[in-house]
């Protein structure tokens, strides 16, 4: 028995494709997974502040919190509202006093820096860079790492790399001075890397003295007692049996 055609109007047959095009539309939404939207925050910072009164500690503190802050995408006034969460001890008593003069972001890292590590006059902190030579045993990396971090105190723009290495190499040690000429040297990287060949190379020369030097004087050894320290013919003990037998 053949089946009956089913006739539609046009009205009709688009009325049918935009109902089915609904249906498909709200079953895909309903089947994607929600997306949760959450607020950033510190509560899983692992950067800490105790108050210290370090330059250095202070400023990696701060790096620290601002780029976590950037990676979270957290609001100002959300930052400003959890910093507490990344104090302890000094800071925390500290902050407490001084959080409602905080009204932005900005005022609280300002605050941090103007308590904790106020800026040095720059005759301190030439002072300080001048205050001591490198010594033998510390690594060129090690030096001229503490001298830059100083020099990066200074106003902005004050020097020049020249003008910063110059001042920086007439206190290296003597053993990098010798081998490495000033006029050699456009940037701290050649710097560092001529000081890094001259360290290996120490390090080479004092391993191969520290080893069997050829051609050194042995040590006598008695063929009678087994000894050391004297020679057969010197032999207290072969006189003495010698003597009882004579």
């Amino acid at each position: 028995m053949a089946q009956p055609v089913v006739q539609m109007t046009a009205e009709q047959l688009q009325s049918l494709i935009e109902s089915v095009r609904l249906a498909a539309v709200a079953g895909a939404s309903s089947a994607a997974p929600a997306t949760i939207h959450t607020k950033g925050s510190f509560t899983n910072c692992t950067s800490r502040f105790g108050g210290q009164r370090d330059h250095e500690a202070v400023e990696e503190f701060i790096t620290s919190i601002v780029t976590y802050k950037e990676i979270e995408s957290i609001s100002d006034e959300d930052a400003l509202k959890g910093l507490s969460l990344l104090f302890y001890g000094l800071a925390s008593t500290w902050w407490q006093g001084v959080r409602k003069e905080a009204k932005t972001w900005g005022d609280a890292i300002a605050l941090i820096r103007d308590h904790f590590s106020p800026t040095k006059p720059a005759y301190q902190i030439y002072l300080e860079i001048f205050e001591q030579k490198q010594e033998d045993s510390v690594p060129i990396d090690t030096f001229v790492c503490q001298k830059r971090a100083l020099l990066a105190q200074l106003p902005e723009g004050r020097h020049d790399e020249e003008t910063e290495l110059d001042l920086v190499y007439g206190l290296l040690d003597i053993k990098y001075r010798k081998n490495i000429l000033r006029q050699d040297l456009k940037s701290f990287r050649e710097l560092l890397e001529k000081g890094r060949i001259i360290e290996h190379n120490n390090l080479e020369s004092e391993a191969v003295q520290g080893g069997p030097v050829r051609g050194m004087k042995r040590t006598k050894r008695c063929t009678h007692c087994n000894f050391r320290g004297h020679t057969f013919e010197e032999c207290r003990k072969r006189k003495t049996a010698s003597a009882g037998d004579d």
